[in-house]
C-alpha cells in the first residue's frame, strides 16, 4: 500500500511536471500569432523529468475513433527509475501520465475531461482549482480526485485513487474552466477576430493504492 508520504511526494513530482508542461506551452509565442494556438505538441523528453524515464505512449484505437483526424495528440508516461513494474498497467500506476490534445478545424476534439474519465470507469470524487508556480507566475489548473475499482486477474478487486490535473490553453490565454473557455472563444471571435485553437494539457498521478 502506498503511504501518505509517498503520495505527497509523487503529487509534488506531478505538479513539477505540470510546470514543465506549461513552460513548453508558453515558450513558443509565434505559435499563437501564426495559428491562433497557444501551445505546441511537445512534452518533456525521456530524461527531462528528474528521477524518471519517459516513454511515448501510442494513440489508442478508441482515441482515433472518437477524435477528428486533424486532432493533435501526444502522450508520455514517466516511470520512476527505481520502479519494479513488470507490465504497462503496473508502470502506469507507478508513474506519471501526461498528454496534450490540440484541436484541429473540427471542434469535436474539445470535450470536458469528465466524459473520457467516466468512459474509462473513473468516478470523480472531488474537484478543485489549484495554483501551480511557473517561474515568477502562478497558473490555475483543475485538479480532479478520481477513483475506480480494478479487477485483478486473480479475482481480487482493488480500489484505486488518482489525481487528474488539466487546463485549457488558447491563443493568448489559459483557463481551468470549461465555461470560461467557451466564453473566451465567443468574445475573442466577436471583438478580437481570433479563432482560438484550444489546447488541452493533462497530467495524471496515482496518489493512493488500496488493497
Amino acid at each position: 500500500m502506498m503511504t501518505t508520504r509517498h503520495a505527497i511526494v509523487r503529487s509534488g513530482v506531478a505538479l513539477l511536471l505540470v510546470s514543465l508542461t506549461i513552460v513548453f506551452c508558453v515558450c513558443f509565442p509565434n505559435a499563437a500569432e501564426n495559428s491562433a494556438a497557444g501551445m505546441i505538441l511537445k512534452l518533456p523528453g525521456r530524461d527531462a523529468v528528474s528521477g524518471h524515464v519517459g516513454f511515448v505512449r501510442p494513440v489508442t484505437k478508441e482515441e482515433k475513433k472518437w477524435l477528428p483526424e486533424d486532432t493533435g495528440i501526444l502522450k508520455m508516461l514517466y516511470v520512476p527509475k527505481e520502479s519494479k513494474a513488470s507490465n504497462e498497467s503496473e508502470a502506469t500506476e507507478a508513474g506519471i501520465s501526461a498528454s496534450l490534445i490540440l484541436s484541429g478545424t473540427d471542434r469535436r476534439s474539445l470535450h470536458r475531461p469528465e466524459v473520457c474519465l467516466r468512459a474509462q470507469g473513473w468516478r470523480i470524487a472531488g474537484k478543485e482549482v489549484v495554483d501551480v508556480s511557473v517561474g515568477d507566475h502562478k497558473l490555475s489548473v483543475t485538479d480532479f480526485t478520481i477513483v475506480r475499482k480494478l479487477n485483478e486477474k486473480d479475482g481480487v478487486i482493488r480500489n484505486i485513487r488518482a489525481h487528474y490535473f488539466y487546463w485549457w490553453i488558447g491563443a493568448k490565454r489559459s483557463t481551468p474552466s470549461d465555461f470560461e473557455r467557451i466564453l473566451f472563444t465567443v468574445l475573442d471571435n466577436m471583438f478580437k477576430n481570433i479563432n482560438n485553437r484550444w489546447g488541452y494539457p493533462s497530467v495524471m498521478v496515482y496518489a493512493e493504492l488500496e488493497e
